[in-house]
């Protein structure tokens, strides 16, 4: 039989034995996982966002054999296993605290960690590009979308003062002289941003040797898809004003946005192959052997993803026998008039066992209240999740945020208050409270830890949001001072809290 050498094709370089041990961790991994690998490809699926995770691992494997150094004989597979384990217990944590992006993080990073395991701890060195490029099949990155609407309208604004355009912003919405326009998410780049990122990160590689010079060119990249992105949409708003809504805001819309999308992938390509490096050859060596230890590491593997998910079965996922409540209690608050809640306003509490609202009215001042009760947070009934918030996306949108100090619930902090705007030019601040046995919580974060410690012991208290809005005409300052007038006044949460469980 010929020996195996290393100036045959990539795909003969490696032995079946070692890509069948990584075959089987993935396996495990996805079987074992398999709701965090279902919500993944769902959104792959689904999300136009989304869709270039399909083609991840496959780019991913194109990168290894096309330019990839080749991997050492697998000796040690210590740096593999310890990646799953990392893997296995990242997973375990955002599976209590049910953070997808985690759990999804973690499947990515034991995939990773199998192919230590399977090909050994050199090729996590000689392969370490094209797999952290793996972490592309997370969908990650929404959280920052708010962020980028800011960028996106601070750079419209900022041009067309340039050109002294009579411009002013609220938030999001930008009026100018034709009328008014709103950065929405579908507007703030970040599809733009990530694929521009991907695509660098793929042209990077294969013209740069240096970490040094790729990352370089990836954060040129992201920068220049920002600023190209808010360009777009102000030539959008710019055409739009100057043609008195007459073009930029029909097909033409999308037409102006590919054009940006070639523009920008055309400059990426031409400054990178500027900057490019000679190509140099790969380094040979020794064919891969399975190894003797091959079969113990790749049992213990799959042995740490079992474990995780075992865990997670029997205590974090255990049943919970709540029964809510049959009507929720209003929170009290001394010398204010409790009314109905308002007509044309109210939280997005849709995954909510129980929710109750009211109007509070005192000296001028009126706030209105949404509460929203959980017997147990669960897949489909989260307390921190997307389609729980101060607005609906129907009516009302999110336009922006303030900081500002509050009193609430026996602490003074700097809270988040949320400015939203809805029909007829009204505008509502808001401020969302969460809260767990009787516990409050302001930051999400701190909420999720706590449902993660608590997950993890076997426990899965009650819980749910508290949000308080307040209107205003010209400036948030008018909502905030009532809130804060309506928040100093409010009865201990423990007291609300006991009053619903004696319900």
């Amino acid at each position: 039989m010929a020996a195996i050498t290393t100036n045959m094709p990539f795909a003969s370089r490696l032995t079946a034995t070692p890509i069948a041990y990584f075959g089987a961790i993935v396996a495990a991994a996805v079987a074992l996982w398999a709701p965090t690998a279902l919500d993944m490809a769902t959104l792959w699926a689904m999300s136009s966002s989304y869709h270039y995770g399909i083609f991840v691992a496959p780019i991913a494997v194109w990168m290894i054999a096309a330019k990839s150094a080749p991997p050492p004989a697998p000796a040690n597979r210590l740096p593999g296993l310890f990646i799953i384990a990392l893997g296995a217990a990242l997973w375990l944590l955002g599976h209590a605290g049910g953070v997808a992006l985690v759990e999804q993080f973690a499947l990515v990073t034991t995939i990773i960690g199998g192919g230590g395991v399977a090909f050994g701890g050199g090729a996590l060195r000689a392969w370490a590009y094209p797999l952290a490029f793996l972490y592309f099949m997370v969908p990650f990155g929404e959280a920052i979308v708010p962020g980028l609407q800011t960028i996106t309208a601070q750079i419209i604004v900022a041009l067309l003062s340039v050109i002294s355009m009579p411009v002013t912003i609220d938030g999001y919405l930008i009026q100018t002289p034709a009328g008014a326009f709103e950065v929405a998410e579908a507007c703030a780049g970040f599809r733009f941003l990530i694929s521009a990122t991907m695509i660098a990160a793929v042209f990077s590689y294969v013209s740069f040797q240096s970490w040094r010079k790729r990352i370089g060119f990836l954060l040129f990249a992201t920068a220049f898809a920002i600023l190209a992105n808010g360009l777009r949409a102000f030539l959008l708003v710019l055409v739009a004003t100057l043609t008195d809504m007459q073009w930029a805001v029909g097909p033409e819309h999308l037409l102006i946005g590919w054009i940006f999308y070639a523009l920008l992938f055309l400059t990426l390509v031409a400054v990178g192959r500027h900057y490019a490096d000679a190509p140099t050859p790969q380094p040979s060596a020794p064919a891969q052997q399975s190894g003797a230890n091959a079969v113990p590491a790749t049992l213990a593997a799959i042995a740490m993803i079992a474990t995780a998910a075992a865990y997670a079965g029997a205590i974090v996922d255990h049943p919970v026998d709540k029964t809510a409540p049959v009507s929720l209690s209003l929170l009290n608050a001394p010398g204010w008039r409790i009314l109905p809640p308002a007509q044309n306003w109210r939280a997005e509490l849709r995954q909510a066992d129980r929710t109750a609202g009211a109007t509070y009215v005192n000296a001028g001042n009126t706030v209105y209240l949404s509460l929203g009760y959980f017997t147990h947070d669960r897949k489909g009934g989260e307390i921190i999740n997307y389609e729980n918030r101060a607005w609906s996306g129907a009516y009302w949108r999110h336009i922006g945020a303030h900081d500002a100090v509050l009193y609430l619930f026996g602490t003074s902090k700097t809270r988040r208050i949320d400015i939203l705007a809805g029909p007829e030019r009204r505008r509502l601040a808001a401020v969302t409270a969460y809260w767990l046995d009787d516990e409050i919580y302001l930051d999400r974060w701190r909420m999720k830890l706590a449902q993660m410690k608590a997950k993890l012991m076997g426990a899965n208290p009650s819980g749910g949001l508290i949000i308080i809005a307040a209107s205003y005409s010209r400036d948030p300052a008018e909502a905030i001072t009532a809130l804060r007038n309506f928040t100093g006044d409010l009865e201990p949460l423990d007291a609300w809290v006991s009053r619903i469980d004696r319900q």
